[in-house]
């Protein structure tokens, strides 16, 4: 349950409540970009299962052992880069939310200090124990989900009722237009590897990591297109592009003021735990390269109830600063921009695991999946932009410098029991 909670709870975070207000101008190629993202991550899910050899010793050491030491780390260091400007937007959605609730007019300034304070709660939670983190994950995912099930029975009675649904923007069907969907599209499908990432914590790994992996991934994906659908047809699409929270704004329509209001709360309530996925994930991704000597050895600590603290505490601080460093764009183009820094991240690690898949498997039945996961990090790669590109590739050239300063220097200590 945990598994899957993981898996689940980090797709659904922030994506699917707020980027509809950037694709409602797309009309048509936003349902065609939710689709093809959809369709991917199920084939990347899917290819994952065929990568993974059943050990539970994480998702590094099965693209190592195929393909060599140097892209298990970038793939690693891309994923992890990738978690802590995930991290960054869904605080900064989360803290916008709390900034409405709590003051009349809202500031930037208020919001990032909302921001800071959910993050330091988040960053309390992981230190706690892995255990602590997991129930948070499974209590989150029963409240974030009401939201959705909300806005596919207001459809639901919409369409029962005869009333007159809302048209698509007139948008003409482009592939500039279909790729750039895409881009912010997979940002709401990132997190369905989560449980082929931790190092030696989920039991009986060969059953359950590939439940994890296609079930979560099937069942969010459903959600989320009876969802996005639901949304561009119960209010106009100028509406849900100047809306800043169009999941609670639809209901709050349909239901009235009162349920927006609840659905707020449990959009705050998605957004942290999504955050909360993140900060596990990425704390056993640094303890991963540390014990191979691509990080320091400090990130293989670990306390008595094996909680890699150091890689939770210097992420949280990377994240911090990464909030800061981007503060001047305001808190709307500071999510977009966090959100596709996301999305090319994460790239490099989808592409070298499918790399990996297809160099260990002979079975031709596997092909067409695989070959449709590559096509698709293809062209969400196309639709993350140049910016985007430099980003990460300044991001992985740190990492090599990191990992060649390591090697060098570094020693090995214990990488468990050490208080």
């Amino acid at each position: 349950m945990m598994s899957i909670s993981l898996v689940i709870g980090t797709m659904i975070g922030s994506g699917i409540y707020f980027q509809p207000s950037a694709l409602a101008p797309l009309g048509w190629n936003m349902v065609i970009g939710w689709l093809i993202s959809g369709l991917g991550a199920l084939c990347l899910a899917i290819t994952f299962r065929f990568l993974m050899d059943g050990t539970g010793e994480g998702i590094q050491h099965n693209i190592e052992r195929i393909t060599g030491e140097v892209p298990g780390f970038l793939a690693m260091f891309s994923y992890w880069a990738a978690g802590f400007a995930s991290i960054a937007a869904l605080v900064i959605a989360g803290g916008s939310i709390l900034a409405d609730f709590l003051f009349e007019e809202p500031s930037t300034s208020s919001g990032v200090v909302m921001a800071f304070i959910l993050l330091g709660l988040i960053t309390a939670i992981n230190l706690i124990g892995t255990r602590s983190a997991g129930r948070m994950q499974v209590l989150s995912v029963a409240i974030k989900i009401i939201p959705l099930l909300l806005v596919i029975g207001a459809l639901t009675w919409f369409m029962l009722g005869s009333k007159p649904v809302q048209p698509m923007a007139p948008a003409p069907v482009e592939i500039d237009g279909i790729s750039g969907a895409v881009a912010l599209t997979l940002f709401a499908f990132l997190g369905f590897e989560t449980a082929s990432v931790p190092v030696n914590k989920i039991r009986n790994p060969e059953r359950n990591i590939p439940i994890a992996l296609i079930g979560g991934t099937s069942l969010v994906l459903v959600l989320y297109l009876l969802v996005s659908l639901g949304l561009m047809l119960l209010i106009p699409w100028q509406d849900i592009a100047s809306s800043t929270s169009p999941v609670s704004d639809a209901l709050a329509t349909v239901l009235g003021p009162v349920a927006g209001g609840l659905v707020a709360l449990c959009i705050l309530v998605s957004v942290t735990g999504c955050a909360n996925g993140l900060v596990l994930i990425g704390a056993d991704c640094t303890y991963s390269m540390a014990l191979r000597n691509e990080m320091p050895q400090l990130f293989a600590r670990t306390s008595r109830d094996g909680v890699r603290y150091w890689g939770v505490i210097v992420q949280s601080v990377i994240v911090a600063l990464f909030i800061i460093g981007n503060t001047s764009r305001g808190l709307s183009a500071m999510f977009t921009f966090l959100a596709l820094l996301t999305t090319g991240g994460i790239l490099v690690f989808y592409f070298l695991a499918i790399v990996a898949a297809i160099k260990e498997n002979r079975t031709v039945a596997r092909w067409p999946v695989m070959a449709i996961g590559i096509a698709f990090t293809g062209l969400a790669i196309y639709g993350s932009g140049l910016e985007v590109g430099l980003w990460v590739f300044a991001l992985l050239a740190i990492g090599l410098a990191l990992r060649w300063y390591c090697r060098r220097s570094a020693v090995r200590v214990p990488a468990e029991g050490i208080a």
